[in-house]
């Protein structure tokens, strides 16, 4: 039996901002972590074991993440701008397009359904769950949404691009709100999505992760996973598979798909139950493309399959650039093999010549168990973060379910001080 004050379960970005502001309120803090490293969906890793330093996991922030701005000043980080988009192609019907997203005879058609997402966006938005024609814009599937919108192929088309980087789940399963919600940002345009990532955390959000534990004075333990979380009146108990941890409290800051790799004594309340059980959607991939040929701040949208999303986001110093891009994990795409990746980019830069690409996969990975969170369509309110109130001496802390900012690192951080703050509450 080794005894704490309080226990933290994951050493990502919600883990580190926990472990941060309770040392801060005078408690010893241990963090145990499954994975042999630090920063959870943030990971900083050299490209192909020797190259430039790249985010294998989620990178942008948004210029409102204002707390996740201070702790990377704080803890001597920078933010490095994201590259302006200066050349914006579109992958239509086997071929390249410059002029727009679809040919001339559809674009009424493609207006009519860029307003009509525009409009739900902002309505879901401010509130309201059904539009001005009665649709319900939650718990509806992206793909059932999709069809009622009876747009043009292209325009399907493009929506699926953004698609993988906002709902990022099969589309038949996950809900359409993901993605109108990540409209909204930009007055409920899906091109304009990409207007608010406007930076990257320099050298990266693991290494910031890194930092805020250490500056807590935790006690870090790697590679050991938690199976069982015991409470009882007076405290907690953490089982690994070699060891008991003993302490006042703990916070369990893991995502939903994380947490259903442990058993609690006793069960957690019946909604946390049912969410965990059901888990979320999210299944993209992210991988990083080195290339000739590629001019920097090209962005490319694909035709509905594939690699759907690429951005040649910055310049390698010979000369190469390094293009980041996104598909979903479904049949027919594989991400690890590298004829597929080459096949994939000569469909999206026909005149540029591959040299190599590199990813992580993230829905493999036992200790993630899929990428950022994508709530299932009619079960999105399991995410709400009024059901993740601490029970009795647990904590959660996660992206996955924050109050505010869900889905992005400053969600974490945020949800981490504030299960930090319940557990300085306890006696």
């Amino acid at each position: 039996m080794q005894e704490t004050d309080i226990i933290v379960v994951g050493a990502g970005l919600a883990g580190a901002a926990a472990a941060l502001a309770i040392s801060r309120g005078g408690r010893r803090v241990r963090i145990i972590e499954a994975s042999r490293r630090c920063g959870g969906r943030g990971y900083l890793k050299p490209y192909g074991g020797n190259g430039p330093a790249l985010e294998f996991g989620g990178a942008w922030i948004t210029p409102w993440h204002t707390r996740l701005r201070a702790l990377a000043a704080e803890h001597g980080l920078s933010l490095r701008p994201r590259h302006k988009v200066t050349r914006r192609l579109w992958l239509r019907e086997g071929t390249l397009h410059v002029a727009g997203p679809v040919a001339p005879r559809d674009v009424p058609a493609h207006e009519r359904a860029i307003a009509r997402v525009a409009a739900d966006a902002i309505l879901l938005k401010t509130g309201i769950a059904t539009n001005e024609k009665g649709e319900a814009l939650t718990g509806i599937s992206f793909r059932s949404y999709l069809d009622r919108l009876a747009c043009p192929r292209a325009t399907r088309d493009l929506f699926s691009a953004w698609w993988t980087v906002s709902g990022n789940g099969a589309p038949e399963a996950v809900a359409a709100s993901e993605f109108l919600a990540s409209c909204a940002y930009d007055n409920g345009l899906a091109e304009g999505m990409i207007n608010f990532w406007s930076e990257t955390v320099t050298p990266g959000m693991s290494v910031l992760a890194e930092r805020m534990i250490a500056s807590s004075g935790a006690e870090l333990m790697l590679a050991e996973p938690v199976t069982t979380v015991t409470q009882s009146p007076d405290g907690v108990k953490v089982s690994t598979a070699s060891r008991v941890h003993a302490a006042k409290g703990c916070v369990l800051a893991l995502g939903l798909n994380q947490l259903q790799a442990l058993v609690f004594t006793p069960e957690l309340a019946a909604a946390k139950r049912k969410a965990i059980a059901l888990g979320h959607g999210g299944r993209s991939f992210k991988l990083w493309i080195r290339a000739e040929g590629i001019p920097v701040g090209t962005l490319v949208t694909g035709d509905g399959g594939g690699i759907e999303f690429a951005f040649a986001e910055r310049g390698g110093e010979d000369g190469s650039t390094y293009v980041v891009a996104f598909g979903l994990m479904q049949d027919g795409n594989h991400p690890s093999d590298t004829a597929w990746v080459r096949q994939q980019a000569a469909r999206l830069f026909p005149n540029a010549r591959v040299l190599s690409h590199d990813w992580h996969d993230w829905v493999d990975d036992p200790c993630a168990r899929g990428t950022w969170v994508a709530a299932l369509a009619g079960h999105e309110a399991g995410l709400d973060a009024e059901n993740w109130q601490p029970e009795g001496r647990i904590a959660f802390a996660s992206s996955d379910y924050a109050r505010q900012q869900a889905g992005w690192f400053e969600g974490a951080v945020l949800s981490g001080e504030d299960a930090a703050t319940a557990m300085l509450r306890l006696s």
